[in-house]
């Protein structure tokens, strides 16, 4: 069935990923871009494809994901929000709704995003979904800070990321990165102009797994710069305590966006 003169909505959403298998549709299990799609379906009659600013993985959760959709359906973005929220499951939100121009993408105009990964000094029944713990190794902040400079700038992440044939390259810049420690968590925050699949769990499971190594600052050097000898030492953290955090837009094209 064709349409003429579809509007594209942009969603801001939050969800808990503890029961999905990533944001990506997939046949016969459980995903955010899923559920999305079908809530959408079910408003529209008729099937609706969305498409998201960043694919997040199994049990990876967002606070603040992106994703655009064209609808055949003239309504508000209040409206649009209203049917979309009574249609999804508890643990999808949607945070905001707006229009935007036809030819906006929520994943190829973004220009930067932040994520955040949560460890605890101690596991419990309750957080167990929500913060990482690695009962095997001691954590020296200290010893992280210092090796935190390193990563900044313009950087090769091919063995900070899962191989992937389809990349032109492996290049990111990482604009902020921080380690911090209070009396539960250790929290790793990070922001780049792009992340590669497995790329955040790499670094923070590499840096927690290396702390306490004297030569710290050498081996990370060494792994930037794509010395084989080094690459058994990479560790990558579970999804537990991943959390997308925010997506950067140019103000140029937020000024397009229309929320009433």
């Amino acid at each position: 069935m064709i349409f003429e003169n579809m509007k594209r909505y942009l969603l801001c959403l939050s969800y808990d990923g503890s029961s999905f298998y990533g944001w990506q549709k997939q046949p016969f299990i459980r995903t955010v871009q899923g559920e999305l799609e079908t809530a959408l379906g079910e408003i529209a009659k008729t099937p609706v494809k969305t498409a998201g600013s960043s694919r997040t993985d199994t049990g990876v959760h967002a606070i603040c994901q992106f994703s655009h959709f064209d609808f055949p359906i003239d309504m508000t973005p209040r409206q649009m929000r209203l049917a979309l929220s009574s249609k999804l499951p508890k643990d999808i939100k949607i945070n905001q709704t707006y229009t935007v121009d036809s030819e906006f993408h929520s994943r190829f105009q973004a220009v930067g995003r932040s994520y955040r990964f949560e460890i605890t000094k101690e596991l419990t029944p309750f957080n167990r979904r929500y913060k990482s713990y690695f009962p095997r190794y001691q954590v020296n902040t200290d010893n992280i800070r210092s090796c935190l400079h390193l990563f900044k700038g313009k950087n090769n992440f091919e063995y900070f990321s899962r191989k992937d044939e389809n990349l032109v390259n492996y290049l990111s810049e990482i604009k902020e990165i921080d380690f911090v420690e209070n009396d539960e968590d250790y929290i790793f925050s990070i922001t780049a102009d792009r992340f590669l699949h497995n790329m955040v769990r790499r670094i923070v499971g590499t840096m927690v797994k290396l702390s306490t190594k004297d030569d710290l600052k050498e081996i990370i050097n060494q792994l930037l710069s794509k010395n084989r000898d080094y690459l058994h030492l990479v560790y990558t953290a579970p999804p537990q305590g991943l959390y997308l955090t925010k997506v950067f837009y140019p103000e140029t094209e937020k000024m397009n966006w229309r929320y009433e």
